[in-house]
């Protein structure tokens, strides 16, 4: 059928003018990328148990890890403070030395909480609150490992757990045989870097810098909670820390820490935190930055290495 000619011409005007308008007009702009996520944290609770050490490591992934459990006394305390944390069940037990005040604190925890796995220190020390514990493992059903040195422990999200030791042959006539061949076990989560020397003695710390054990890490929790001989010079040279935590009662019978581990720590540079003046010592980090605070207020900031 034939348009009329008005008709004909008005429609090719308006083709025309859309054409153009098209051509003119600008391409609409790509939508921006969204942000990447930033990396979920990784915490460490050294938490405030008395004359004993007591460490909850959080993941990024929100796998658990206890590394030893304070003193008996200390016990409901421990689980008080996880249920604080909203834990309910803990992946990994590990105790650094068959101790009471590594390991007396953990019998509560083990009868009031899912334990997963529990990674035994494999130097001898036989005792009543050992064998309690034994049994406890035994009655829940918990699977038992012993620890083994160069074993690297995948807890999510990019964070590793590493055992340093326990030293191999091990450690004889030192001034405690079970202190000197404690599990020093070292946590990684990007740049960040923690060593949990446990209650390593003098030879413990040589030998560890003889194995070529990386060693160099941002935060420190000290040996025998600041004891006269551990804490050597040389090994904090070698760490380098620049937060040093000292798991400690507020009276204890040793002295401790002792005037010359903390200026030894001190002329390491490093700063101190102590569980009996600062109460739990909180660690957080997202792999490059570090956050230390405490229950009584302080806060620092550290870099990663």
């Amino acid at each position: 059928m034939l348009l009329p000619r008005r008709w004909a011409l008005s429609l090719l005007v308006a083709a025309a003018l859309a054409c153009a308008t098209s051509a003119r007009a600008p391409a609409s702009p790509a939508p921006a990328p969204a942000p990447a996520p930033a990396p979920a944290p990784l915490r460490i609770d050294f938490v405030a148990v008395g004359q004993g050490d007591a460490a909850l490591v959080t993941s990024p992934t929100g796998q658990t890890v206890l590394i030893d459990g304070g003193p008996r006394e200390a016990g409901p305390a421990l689980a008080a403070a996880l249920r604080s944390r909203h834990v309910t069940a803990i992946d990994l037990v590990l105790l650094t030395h068959r101790h009471e005040d590594h390991l007396g604190g953990l019998l509560p925890v083990i009868r009031g909480f899912t334990v997963r796995m529990f990674m035994d220190a494999p130097f001898r020390h036989d005792s009543t609150v050992y064998q309690e514990l034994l049994d406890a493992l035994d009655a829940r059903h918990v699977a038992v490992r012993q620890a083994e040195r160069n074993r690297t422990i995948d807890i999510g999200g990019g964070a590793t757990i590493t055992l340093l030791t326990p030293p191999d042959p091990p450690i004889n006539h030192s001034r405690s045989d079970v202190n000197a061949n404690s599990v020093v076990v070292r946590l990684d989560y990007g740049h960040a870097g923690v060593l949990f020397a446990a209650d390593a003695e003098p030879q413990t710390e040589r030998w560890l810098l003889a194995s070529g054990a990386r060693l160099p890490a941002q935060v420190l929790k000290v040996a025998h909670h600041g004891g006269r001989y551990s804490s050597t010079a040389r090994f904090l040279n070698a760490v380098a820390p620049q937060a040093a935590v000292i798991s400690v009662g507020v009276v204890n019978e040793y002295g401790h820490p002792t005037p010359e581990a903390i200026g030894r720590l001190e002329r390491a540079h490093a700063q101190v935190y102590r569980t009996d003046r600062d109460g739990t010592v909180t660690v957080e980090t997202d792999g490059t930055r570090i956050q230390v605070t405490t229950a009584n207020g302080k806060r620092e900031i550290l870099g990663g290495r």
